[in-house]
């Protein structure tokens, strides 16, 4: 597509080539002569700019699905004359919903210092990517055309709103939940332990010796640590319109909310203890391809929640 400065010239060209038709004067040669050599000359000039701008991609890491996704690229050149155009061919993808396509951006008259905006699909969840395929550059008339290298890539996350179950859900009765004890492997403190009679092995600072006094026996204290202490969020089910992952979000924030340590289990495991942490597992899930959930330990599990699509069962 040719630019407007490129269509101006062509006009003025045809214009002195017409006038030469009625007007046999010594300065018309020179005249189409030098229109001639204009776009050389301005090639020439645009050249440094050209050649020296340089490209950067900015926006928010992260986006609420159905927001304003914005894309920023950022030009930089230190040459006093702009580049005529530039044409950016731009690869879009999601690697959740592993939507892709491709897609031409043009700039005109970029100055070193510029910003342009292009705006991004945000109406499905997911880790998408921009990578530039090709960054090409060309002189103020728009004859020439230099190709340059660009590995420059942005990627940012549409995060799913915060939204609760259909259906009411007692957290906090689940979280109580009764801990099962078992001994603690090694021996040592803790504040949780059971008594019984002395075996060969046992360490000595471990003797209850006020009890062995009057049971007239060694009596120990075997240290114990919970066995089934670990907070499971199973994501078994995404669902319509990604209801699943609405919901993930809001589970995992309430148990923050409560201070209470849990694991979420897609494709991976993601432990979680605070809101980064949270975000940082939502984005690793969206990263990737819905999956079923993995395998994981069930046996040291207090609690089990397990999400299908917007319901929640504890298990």
């Amino acid at each position: 597509m040719p630019t407007l400065t490129c269509i101006f010239y062509l006009l003025c060209l045809g214009v002195v080539y017409l006038f030469r038709t009625f007007y046999r004067g010594w300065a018309i040669p020179y005249l189409l002569l030098a229109m001639a050599a204009a776009p050389v000359l301005i090639c020439l000039l645009s050249l440094p700019a050209m050649l020296k701008t340089e490209l950067r991609m900015e926006g928010k890491p992260y986006v609420l699905k159905g927001e304003r996704g914005e894309v920023r690229f950022v030009f930089r050149s230190k040459r006093l004359l702009p580049v005529g155009r530039i044409s950016l061919f731009i690869a879009f993808e999601n690697h959740y919903t592993d939507e892709h396509f491709r897609t031409q951006e043009l700039f005109y008259s970029v100055s070193g210092g510029e910003a342009r905006t292009i705006l991004y699909p945000t109406d499905s969840c997911g880790k998408i990517s921009f990578r530039i395929t090709r960054f090409e550059c060309r002189d103020l008339l728009g004859f020439f055309a230099i190709r340059r290298k660009c590995r420059e890539m942005f990627t940012a996350t549409i995060l799913p709103a915060s939204v609760g179950p259909e259906k009411h859900l007692d957290i906090d009765a689940a979280c109580r939940r009764e801990v099962r004890l078992k001994p603690k492997y090694g021996g040592g403190f803790s504040e949780d332990y059971d008594l019984r009679d002395y075996r060969p092995g046992d360490m000595g600072n471990s003797i209850h010796w006020k009890l062995s006094s009057k049971a007239d026996r060694l009596i120990v204290k075997e240290a114990l640590v919970p066995q089934n202490e670990e907070i499971f969020v199973v994501l078994a089910n995404v669902g319509e319109q990604q209801r699943g992952l609405e919901v993930l979000r809001w589970l995992s924030a309430e148990l923050n909310k409560r201070e209470v340590v849990h694991t979420v289990v897609s494709g991976d495991v993601y432990p979680v203890e605070n809101e980064q942490m949270s975000l940082k597992a939502i984005s690793g899930i969206l990263s990737s391809p819905a999956a079923p959930p993995c395998s994981f330990d069930d046996s040291r599990a207090r609690c089990i929640f397990c999400i299908e699509a917007g319901e929640v069962s504890v298990l």
